[in-house]
């Protein structure tokens, strides 16, 4: 009964110790710094905040059309096509919140013409850091895949990539480069995430982006140039519908083409 009575008057001290030390702030000056705790606590969990010093996926953050625009406007020349169709197809996917499949964009022409810009000029725009973006992520057929022997290696390691990465980042972006080089087993292996599925093993590909860069094609583009030129027609009143079908056969002559 003695140590009871001992610990309970240890506690009686102890809370008029508290009492005293507590009264010896100014309740203005504790609510302040409540405030600024609050504040603060708030402040470094604000996602925005996190991401300042890491890049992050931000799937739902829309296009700056404007900036895109001016970009393609202002550093591609000659290219007045890929500008119109480029711009009208990646505004209407991003602003689109329920696309049904991801945006596929196949891009031909002669080494030079500025395919590889193009794809450049479109990764800063989706991502600060561009093709330095851990969500963008660019292939050339003839470094990556380059043994016919390893296809099936290759096959599975690149759809696990995509899907890791997809899974990480909805919006990820991936360029293949040198199309018209790349062993159909490649493609095929591509295929299954470009489709109409809403899900593939439960994740959906239908933010991502896909860019398909190619040399096939270009000596039908050059032609069709050529000939407008001898008809006494400027380059700029190519249209669209002009390159389509032409191209469509010499990219379905191409075996390694889709």
């Amino acid at each position: 009964m003695r140590r009871i009575g001992a610990f309970g008057g240890s506690t009686a001290l102890w809370a008029l110790l508290a009492a005293h030390v507590a009264g010896a702030f100014e309740p203005v000056s504790v609510g302040i710094a409540i405030g600024a705790v609050s504040a603060l606590t708030g402040y470094l969990s604000y996602t925005d905040f996190y991401c300042r010093f890491t890049e992050c996926c931000h799937e739902e953050r829309p296009l700056n059309t404007s900036a895109l625009k001016l970009d393609l406007e202002e550093k591609l020349f000659g290219q007045h096509l890929a500008t119109e169709v480029i711009l009208k197809a990646l505004t209407g996917f991003r602003n689109n919140k329920n696309s049904k499949k991801p945006l596929t964009l196949s891009l031909h022409g002669w080494a030079g013409t500025g395919k590889n810009f193009i794809s450049q000029i479109v990764a800063e725009n989706l991502y600060p850091k561009g093709l330095k973006s851990n969500f963008v992520h660019l292939f050339v057929s003839t470094l990556h895949f380059p043994h016919e022997q390893k296809i099936n290696v290759y096959q599975d390691q690149l759809q696990k990539w995509i899907r890791g990465n997809v899974s990480a980042c909805g919006s990820s972006v991936f360029i293949f480069d040198e199309m018209d080089k790349l062993h159909p087993g490649i493609i095929d292996a591509i295929k299954p995430f470009l489709d109409y599925y809403e899900q593939v093993d439960g994740i959906s590909y239908r933010r991502a982006i896909f860019i398909f860069l190619s040399n096939a094609g270009g000596d039908l583009i050059t032609k069709t140039a050529l000939d407008f030129w001898r008809a006494g027609r400027k380059r700029e009143e190519i249209q669209l519908k002009d390159l389509e079908p032409v191209l469509s056969v010499g990219v379905f002559n191409n075996k390694h083409m889709m």
